[in-house]
C-alpha cells in the first residue's frame, strides 16, 4: 500500500514539473516563422513608404498586415499543427496565460499607435512607435521563453541588442535616423525564433 502511494506521489511531482517547465521543443515553430515573414514584409513596405515620404499611410501598414494576413494564417497554421499533434496521440495544451499576455501586448501596442497618430506626434517623432513596439515585444518574447520554449530568449536578446545599438548610435551621432534600425530587430527576432524552433523540432528524438 505504501509503495502504491509513493508511486502516485512520484507521478504527481513529475506532472507538476512538466507543467511548470517550458517544453524543450516548440511544435508551433511554423506559426512563429510565418509571423517573421509577415513582419519582415511589413517593415520592407514601411521602409519604402518612408523613403517615398508617404508618412500618412505608414502607421496603417502593420495593423493591416497583422489583422488581414497574419492572424488568419496564424489560426490556420495553429489548427493544422494541433491536428497533427492530436493524430500522434498527444493532446496539446491550451495556454490561456500566453493568449492573454499577447492580447494585452497587442492592445497596448495599438493604443500607442493610435495615440501617436491622433496626436500628430508620428509625423515628427515616428521612431517612438518603434521604441514602443520593441519594448512591448521584448516583454512578450521573454514570456514566450518562460511559458513556451527557450529559443524565445535568443529572440529577446537579439531585439534588446538592436534596441541598445540604435540608442547608442543615435546618441553618439545625434541623429534620429539610427533609431529606425531598432525596428529591424523585430522581424529578425521572429525569424530567429522560428528557425531555431524548426531546428529543435527536427532534432527531437521520437520515443520508441
Amino acid at each position: 500500500m505504501d509503495e502504491s502511494n509513493q508511486l502516485k506521489d512520484v507521478r504527481f511531482l513529475r506532472d507538476v514539473v512538466a507543467r511548470t517547465q517550458p517544453p524543450a521543443v516548440n511544435q508551433f515553430w511554423s506559426v512563429t516563422l510565418m509571423w517573421g515573414c509577415v513582419v519582415t514584409i511589413g517593415f520592407v513596405i514601411c521602409a519604402a513608404l518612408g523613403i517615398a515620404g508617404k508618412m500618412a499611410i505608414l502607421p496603417w501598414v502593420m495593423p493591416g498586415l497583422i489583422f488581414l494576413v497574419a492572424w488568419p494564417l496564424h489560426w490556420y497554421l495553429r489548427r493544422k499543427v494541433r491536428s497533427s499533434i492530436e493524430e500522434s496521440g498527444v493532446r496539446p495544451r491550451f495556454r490561456r496565460d500566453l493568449m492573454w499576455c499577447w492580447i494585452s501586448i497587442s492592445g497596448m501596442g495599438m493604443l500607442w499607435t493610435a495615440g501617436l497618430v491622433i496626436s500628430g506626434v508620428i509625423a515628427s517623432h515616428g521612431y517612438l512607435l518603434i521604441f514602443a513596439w520593441c519594448s512591448l515585444l521584448f516583454v512578450g518574447y521573454m514570456m514566450n521563453g518562460v511559458l513556451l520554449s527557450k529559443e524565445w530568449f535568443w529572440a529577446a536578446g537579439v531585439l534588446l541588442a538592436s534596441l541598445i545599438a540604435a540608442v547608442v548610435a543615435g546618441f553618439l551621432t545625434e541623429q534620429t535616423d539610427f533609431y529606425w534600425f531598432a525596428g529591424w530587430g523585430i522581424p529578425v527576432a521572429f525569424l530567429l525564433a522560428g528557425i531555431l524552433g524548426r531546428r529543435n523540432a527536427l532534432r527531437q528524438t521520437v520515443p520508441a
